[in-house]
């Protein structure tokens, strides 16, 4: 009888292997509910579509892809003539996220594949968030020589190198605070987990002080100052003119407004890059891929 009591309470005691484990349910934050894509974009069907491999999460990722001579235009702006190609999403309506005077967490995977080849000192942003009427970024991710994230003030900080970036899904969470006062952090910026950079001064322009501004998150490809690269690889033609843009940021040069009508004796490399599990939220464990996967928390597709 002493034998069986101490089987009965033992076995009691015991978990079963066999008993599913708890998940959480689903979150109704997903960055594609809160996006469309540009249309300034170049229309080639190949620019922007999903797969099922790779991905991080899930069963899809979404995939863009530009390549030479890829660029648009709109009301108000025309890539094709100020040295620019781009394929991007872009926050709509403004400020669904991205809100003046508050903070936001994002969180998302990025895989830059192990041939993705560097603009030199032209760039490649792939994430950025805009103030209309404002030509610098509020701030943004920029993957050239030496990877850096920019300010609207223009200051820097480095994020490691090219190398560290490539031929692997990237986890990254980014807190941003939309405001001018009273935070202890402005701007937080995680790679798989770890910190790398921590900005606890604001970013945004006085003016926004008293100015509400339309915000929008955008995140893609987007090239810029894309002849640095054709005239370093190449040859400059004779017909082509110099261009100086100004910006808040100061002046950028380069050897031509329009790169894409000329013939430089060599192309831009085609940019293809994949993005997955993009959320938004007012916390971080409710974006943070790494988190959200511990804690069982289905993909957002």
């Amino acid at each position: 009888m002493k034998h069986f009591l101490v089987a009965v309470i033992s076995a009691a005691l015991c978990i079963s292997p066999n008993l599913p484990v708890a998940k959480e349910k689903p979150l109704r934050n997903s960055v594609l509910k809160k996006v469309q894509l540009e249309g300034l974009s170049h229309k080639g069907r190949y620019r922007f579509g999903y797969t099922s491999q790779p991905v991080r999460r899930g069963a899809k990722a979404q995939r863009f892809e530009i390549r030479h001579g890829d660029c648009g235009r709109s009301s108000g702006w025309n890539d094709c003539e100020t040295d620019r190609g781009r394929v991007e999403m872009k926050e709509r309506p403004k400020n669904a996220m991205s809100k003046p005077g508050k903070g936001i967490w994002y969180g998302y995977s990025m895989l830059i594949p192990q041939d993705f080849q560097s603009l030199g000192k032209g760039n490649t942003l792939l994430g950025q968030v805009k103030a209309e009427g404002w030509n610098m970024p509020m701030w943004f991710l920029t993957f050239n020589d030496r990877p850096y994230l920019n300010f609207a003030d223009n200051v820097p900080c480095s994020i490691g190198s090219l190398a560290s970036w490539k031929g692997r899904w990237i986890d990254v969470t980014i807190y941003a605070h939309y405001g001018h006062s009273g935070q202890k952090s402005y701007f937080q910026l995680y790679k798989d987990g770890k910190l790398i950079c921590d900005r606890k001064t604001p970013f945004m322009p006085e003016e926004f002080r008293t100015k509400r501004p339309k915000l929008g998150l955008k995140y893609g490809v987007y090239n810029s100052f894309v002849s640095r690269y054709l005239a370093r690889h190449g040859q400059t033609p004779a017909a082509a003119s110099a261009m100086a843009q100004q910006h808040e940021g100061g002046t950028s040069k380069s050897p031509s407004s329009t790169p894409f009508k000329y013939d430089w004796g060599v192309q831009l490399p085609t940019h293809v890059v994949y993005y997955d599990e993009m959320r938004y939220g007012s916390r971080r464990e409710d974006v943070d891929v790494r988190m959200l996967e511990a804690r069982g928390v289905p993909p957002v597709d």
